[in-house]
């Protein structure tokens, strides 16, 4: 019976362990939570805000692509999807990877995900909080 005690609080103990590490992981750069919250520039590894996200927190006029998603997926160029929850200016996202590499802005206040066009889609080399 003595075993079994130290082996229920031993995996008890790794259970906890192991679910603080996950969402220690899973924190975004924002404002620290999980969700997208009014304020954030959300972006997303996959469609529909699937996969793993980086947020970016508004104040500032631009932000760096650098980084990794939650997911632990390089941010840069592979982005599929954005919300735009800034509450005061729209986002300028632009592609590079061919011949043009074109601008496309997503208004402020969203409150879905869009999903970015075939040509910017894991495409995504740059961001602004401005209108392109």
């Amino acid at each position: 019976m003595r075993a079994i005690t130290k082996i229920a609080g031993g995996l008890a103990a790794t259970a906890a362990w192991a679910f603080a590490g996950a969402t220690m992981a899973s924190a975004d750069n924002g404002d620290g939570l999980l969700s997208c919250n009014s304020g954030e520039i959300c972006f997303a590894e996959h469609s529909g805000g699937g996969g793993g996200q980086r947020h970016f927190y508004y104040g500032s006029g631009n932000h760096a692509n650098e980084g990794n998603f939650s997911s632990g997926t390089p941010f840069y160029h592979n982005a599929s999807s954005i919300k735009n929850r800034d509450t005061v200016s729209a986002v300028c996202v632009t592609e590079s990877g061919d011949w043009v590499n074109d601008s496309w802005q997503f208004p402020a206040r969203s409150t879905t995900w869009s999903d970015f066009a075939y040509d910017l889609n894991d495409e995504n080399a740059s961001h602004a909080r401005r209108s392109c």
